[in-house]
């Protein structure tokens, strides 16, 4: 019996190992599926690099064509809309009333400021006609002067008020927001529609500190646009800005009439062409290098094999190339595909050859 119980002892014990073993290879396996892969291989990008190009003699610059004004058209009296003259889209008159409130109170204020205006006019005339003949004094005549004058002042002002119960277009346009519906209550400076004029278009864009020193106020630009290629349009520089920014670039202000039969939409984005009557060099990159927009340009810059958001100033466009006035210098390996997986500092390895 004794040599039994030491065999299913033992027996107990072997069990009682495997188990232990079992268990903790487990634990390892489990913690090591948890965890976390720190080691990243480096993104893929091929690269282009920056440099001086000989450039015809024109200068193009993309921009955005906006209109010459827009206004938020507000309401000068607070109350109910009672009548709503306008849609979305809709070409207006300046002077048209687009909208109109309840000018119930305002009309019955007027009138009776006219009845009074009428009086004091009256008591005017028959106080200076008996001060002629000595039947009142002077001081009786100056008080009535004063009464009829005060009647002036607030049939005036009550006339403005039921004028204000009208709102209309300050200008002709086009109304491009309507924000308010017949019925609603309007409280005074609420915006019932926006308004633009496209009849002319403006263009700002940034040059070079050097352009700017070339252009002239009223010289020739040509326009033309993605939507509409076969179009060109003729503009004048209005305006050339006399402080640079921090870039060393200055805004330059482009009018555009637009009354022809191929008009503009405000917001279009447009070529602009300036001719510059001489050629010469500049800082070229591609343009698939340029990170979000051509209006806020930034660019990746590899080096040391990682990349570097750059923010960058764009001046000419040539095609399928653009000028950097500001932001890098020749030499630079600019990052022309693959910025989409890239982070500022993003490991990469460039595949294309230089």
């Amino acid at each position: 019996m004794k040599k039994k119980t030491i065999i299913a002892g033992s027996t107990v014990i072997v069990l009682l190992g495997l188990m232990t073993w079992t268990l903790a290879s487990n634990k390892k396996i489990i913690d090591n599926r948890k965890e976390v892969k720190t080691s990243l291989s480096d993104i893929a990008v091929t690269v282009a690099t920056t440099e001086m190009k000989e450039t015809d003699g024109n200068l193009e610059l993309v921009g955005t064509a906006q209109a010459c004004k827009e206004v938020n058209v507000a309401t000068e009296s607070a109350g109910k809309i009672v009548l709503v003259n306008f849609k979305m889209g809709d070409f207006v008159a300046k002077g048209k009333v687009l909208a109109k409130i309840d000018d119930t109170y305002k009309r019955l204020a007027y009138e009776n400021a006219k009845l009074t205006y009428n009086k004091s006019k009256d008591d005017l005339k028959r106080y200076e006609a008996m001060r002629d003949g000595d039947a009142v004094s002077d001081t009786q005549l100056r008080d009535i002067r004063l009464a009829y004058e005060n009647a002036v002042i607030q049939l005036e002002n009550a006339k403005k008020q039921w004028d204000d119960t009208k709102i209309a277009a300050p200008f002709s346009g086009y109304i491009t927001a309507q924000n308010t519906e017949l019925g609603a209550y309007v409280n005074t400076g609420a915006a019932i529609a926006s308004m633009a004029d496209i009849s002319q278009l403006k263009v700002v864009l940034d040059v070079s500190e050097s352009t700017a020193y070339e252009l002239n106020q009223g010289q020739g630009v040509k326009i033309t646009s993605d939507v509409q290629p076969e179009k060109e349009y003729s503009g004048r520089i209005t305006n050339i800005g006399q402080k640079a920014s921090t870039s060393h670039t200055y805004p330059m202000e482009i009018m555009i009439p637009n009354n022809g039969k191929d008009k503009l939409k405000a917001g279009t984005y447009v070529n602009v062409r300036v001719n510059m009557s001489k050629s010469g060099k500049a800082l070229m990159i591609p343009r698939d290098a340029i990170v979000s927009s051509v209006k806020d340009p930034s660019v990746y810059v590899v080096k040391d094999n990682s990349a570097k958001l750059v923010r960058i100033t764009t001046g000419r466009s040539f095609n399928s190339n653009l000028e950097v006035v500001a932001g890098l210098n020749e030499g630079d390996k600019v990052v022309t595909n693959g910025q989409i997986n890239l982070t500022n500092g993003s490991k990469v390895s460039v595949i294309n050859k230089l």
